[in-house]
């Protein structure tokens, strides 16, 4: 499984690698461009991310525009409802308008709010679908 880890905070991008490590290759981006270009090469490539853990707040663009950003390239490249690749906001932001935006506008799959506590990230991650070791 290939995924890919969005966050312009470096010891943010290092522990989400060492919880997701196990399951995959992890590609990290710092920011949402970065991101992007990341997301569309590894479709373009026939090796699409299956996860991708987003952060919202980062300079230029951010979570939220990166995840609309992705949706689109999904649907450019024809990927049929149901078999996008889920993402997972992780996040600062826990107010009503970011989560609105990330599940309604983005579609994200998962919300999970900073500081990190493992045992809710885990839990976030069955609930989409990820068989999880601890």
């Amino acid at each position: 499984m290939r995924i890919l880890i969005v966050d312009d905070d470096k010891a943010t991008r290092l522990c989400l690698d060492k919880v997701l490590g196990p399951l995959g290759e992890v590609v990290a981006a710092g920011s949402g461009q970065e991101a992007l270009d990341a997301f569309e090469n590894a479709r373009a490539q026939g090796k699409p991310f299956k996860l991708v853990c987003l952060d919202i707040i980062m300079p230029g663009l951010d979570g939220h525009a990166t995840l609309r950003a992705m949706r689109e390239l999904e649907k450019r490249h024809g990927v049929a409802p149901g078999q996008e690749t889920k993402v997972i906001m992780v996040t600062g932001c826990g107010d009503t308008g970011n989560v609105t935006t990330a599940f309604f506008e983005g579609q994200a799959d998962g919300y999970v709010t900073k500081p990190l506590r493992l045992a809710y990230l885990i839990e976030t991650l069955r609930q989409m679908g990820f068989e999880i070791q601890q």
